[in-house]
């Protein structure tokens, strides 16, 4: 028979304030466990951006500072020589290439015409000149007639008014003479012309050189008219030539007359030609709003290698610098931007930060008072690291060749890392 026992009322009470605690328990419990898996975590995104710096060595070697710019090769002196006469080309002595001397035949225009004229300017001179003696001797028996009757007239054997009518003969005698003369410088002068356009009838060649451009051939028709037709172009001497580059309007003001310059074109990749700067053109050239400025340099072709219309692409050698210190043109654009310091601790309330262990290491360092910089120097600089913080170094810049810039400075020796460059990071 089952026996009961009675619990006193005290241990019931116990357990049950046991059961209310108990869930609280474990859940402080729970959350704990979490922090502590989670810290690592939480420090990593709670710490502050840290910035990492890109970094490259001063070096110390020679600077060549140079203008690259494309142009085209020309003949130093060119002549383009043109039909003065219309006509029929009957004759072509010379063609591409062919060296002629001053005076030369180049090409011939069918000169019948023109001799025709030549002939009827004569003619015209001819009966000029003819003129001329008949009213030279009407002029002479005038002029006896009108002195016989002023004789006369002195001694009053002659009338009035027969004085008065040898005095008009004579002059208009003297008038004719007058005429016969103009009648026969225009003569001459239209003799010349014809003998002038006969003559150019023989295309001849004004220069010693080179025939570069040919554009008539034996038969056709050339007419002058407004415009000289173009027949021949000779270069004088393609031993010297000249190359007409582009120069950009940031460079222009670098290129001097006489600088020494450098050339290649495609025909010869693989050799290098020597040139000289002539002059800078100041009339600009804009093409797409770019401006530029024609430079000429002469060229030196004695091995006949070179010839006009050839692209070149040209390096005009500004300075040459020995051993100097160069550094990285972003080294001297470069400027620090340091992350925003710390948010200040609350004066009241729980923070959870405040149960956390610093980070291995202790704390990070705090940046300098105020941003990096504020005291910095005003003038040309560069950046280094001391410690994890950037610090500028005054220097001074000289020549520069686009990419690398010589600088000089107490502080700054080969071999150093000056600053080029900043990406940050999230520290932890």
């Amino acid at each position: 028979m089952p026996t009961s026992v009675a619990v006193p009322a005290e241990i019931l009470g116990l357990k049950h304030r046991r059961r209310r605690w108990l869930m609280p328990g474990l859940a402080a419990v729970v959350l704990l466990v979490a922090l502590v898996l989670l810290f690592p975590l939480i420090a990593a995104h709670s710490a502050p951006a840290s910035p990492r710096f890109e970094t490259a060595v001063v070096t110390q070697a020679d600077l060549h500072v140079a203008v690259t710019a494309t142009g085209t090769l020309s003949a130093r002196d060119s002549v383009s020589i043109g039909a003065e006469i219309s006509g029929r080309v009957v004759r072509v002595v010379v063609d591409y290439n062919d060296k002629v001397q001053p005076g030369q035949v180049l090409a011939e225009i069918d000169p019948e015409q023109y001799r025709a004229r030549r002939d009827d300017a004569q003619a015209q001179l001819g009966l000029a000149k003819a003129a001329l003696l008949t009213a030279q001797a009407t002029q002479r028996e005038a002029d006896l007639k009108a002195t016989r009757l002023r004789a006369m007239g002195a001694k009053g054997l002659t009338s009035q008014q027969d004085l008065e009518g040898a005095e008009a003969t004579l002059g208009r005698a003297n008038a004719s003479l007058a005429n016969a003369k103009a009648q026969i410088t225009s003569a001459e002068a239209t003799l010349k012309v014809a003998l002038s356009n006969l003559a150019k009838t023989v295309i001849r060649s004004p220069i010693a050189g080179v025939v570069l451009e040919r554009s008539v051939e034996p038969g056709q028709t050339v007419t002058a008219g407004l415009q000289t037709p173009v027949v021949f172009t000779l270069a004088a001497d393609l031993a010297e030539m000249l190359l007409a580059v582009k120069v950009d309007e940031a460079d222009v003001g670098q290129i001097k007359p006489g600088l020494a310059a450098t050339f290649t074109v495609d025909a010869y990749p693989n050799r290098v030609f020597a040139s000289t700067v002539l002059k800078v053109k100041n009339m600009p050239t804009t093409s797409q709003n770019v401006v530029t400025y024609e430079t000429r340099l002469s060229v030196k072709n004695t091995d006949g290698l070179l010839r006009p219309g050839m692209t070149a692409t040209a390096t005009i050698a500004i300075e040459d610098r020995k051993d100097v210190l160069l550094v990285p043109n972003a080294a001297l654009r470069f400027t620090p931007k340091m992350p925003a310091p710390p948010e200040p601790a609350t004066q009241g309330g729980f923070s959870i930060r405040r149960l956390m262990p610093p980070p291995p290491g202790g704390p990070p360092p705090s940046p300098p008072a105020g941003p990096v910089g504020d005291k910095a120097p005003t003038g040309p600089r560069v950046f280094v690291l001391r410690g994890p913080f950037p610090e500028p170094i005054s220097v001074e810049v000289g020549a520069s060749d686009g990419s690398q810039s010589a600088i000089r400075g107490p502080g700054i020796s080969a071999g150093m890392a000056v600053i080029v460059g900043q990406a940050e990071t999230t520290g932890g």
